[in-house]
């Protein structure tokens, strides 16, 4: 069993490189590698440089959202602590094929250290979904200054996501509507699932608001980033505009299809940005920027964990640091 599990894993991960690289050579063959190299060439680069402080100072912001969660649940890691690891999570989840493996180091280190690994998934799953849903929120606040600047289908495609994801949050916090449609006894048939719904529901309204409101803070980060990545090539469009297309961007992102979005992110950024008038050249080379932010951030965290070491980045099990 476990040798065949390891087979369909390294089988999933040739198919998503397979499919990264089979997506990356059909943009680059549409758009044409020496339109977009031409375009890279002529980026500007203090413009550039704005973008990747922007990009970079989303981690720490990240970390403390995470912590508001971990915090309402008892469990006191230090903020440093935490943003080292979202560095190291980074790198896993830019340079292995899982796309989840930053979120199982995360995982792991956190419950190691508390002694209750139940309360690190469930933080770890709010801590994502909070990012999602208040990009979500965003963008239908965005949609009536804006919703000229797309399609009726990339329209209503927000509103559904939006609708879909805050739904969902409220069903999970209403907790009386489970056990009244059974719900809670077919979660309790398996321990570990239970436990970390139990953790999920436990982090109350107070923490997921305050997860929340630093969701909104990164996400303006990561906005201000991609307006600043498209003003180092010239790209001039409405703010209004970047509110929309990033939450698609980030949900199609979360799709576990391709090697850390490569592909994807590409095809992405031309059909949603081509619907502003931005020519293919510079959409897909703000999008192959974007993702060298990713792999900037990614290779400091490589750094931290080479030189801090396993024993460095673990404190003492059950040990929560101040």
């Amino acid at each position: 069993m476990e040798r065949a599990g390891r087979r369909n894993r390294t089988l999933k991960s040739v198919l998503k490189i397979g499919l990264s690289l089979s997506l990356l050579v059909f943009v680059l063959r549409h758009v044409g590698w020496e339109e977009a190299w031409e375009s890279l060439r002529a980026a500007q680069l203090p413009y550039l440089g704005v973008a990747l402080l922007l990009h970079v100072a989303a981690i720490p912001v990240r970390a403390y959202r995470w912590r508001i969660l971990l915090t309402a649940l008892g469990t006191n890691v230090s903020l440093s602590r935490l943003t080292t690891l979202y560095f190291v999570g980074s790198f896993f989840n830019t340079f292995l094929p899982t796309g989840v493996g930053g979120d199982i180091v995360r995982i792991y280190e956190v419950g190691r250290q508390s002694g209750q690994p139940a309360a690190a998934v469930g933080t770890v799953l709010v801590d994502r979904a909070t990012g999602i849903l208040m990009l979500f929120l965003m963008a239908l606040a965005a949609l009536p200054f804006g919703y000229r600047l797309i399609s009726p289908q990339t329209t209503w495609l927000i509103m559904c996501l939006c609708l879909a994801g805050w739904g969902g949050l409220w069903l999970i916090l209403r907790r009386d509507w489970l056990e009244k449609w059974g719900l809670l006894r077919i979660l309790s048939k398996v321990k570990q699932i239970e436990e970390v719904y139990e953790a999920v529901h436990a982090c109350g309204v107070k923490a997921i608001s305050g997860a929340l409101a630093a969701s909104l803070a990164l996400n303006l980060l990561l906005i201000a980033a991609n307006y600043f990545v498209g003003l180092s090539l010239r790209v001039h469009i409405s703010i209004w505009y970047y509110l929309l297309f990033v939450p698609i961007i980030s949900s199609l992102l979360a799709l576990p299809i391709s090697l850390s979005g490569v592909g994807v992110r590409e095809g992405g950024y031309i059909y949603l940005l081509g619907q502003a008038g931005v020519a293919p050249p510079q959409a897909l080379t703000m999008s192959l920027l974007v993702y060298a932010m990713n792999l900037a951030t990614g290779c400091v965290g490589a750094v931290l964990y080479i030189v801090e070491g396993a024993r460095g980045l673990r404190a003492p099990h059950g040990k929560a640091q101040e």
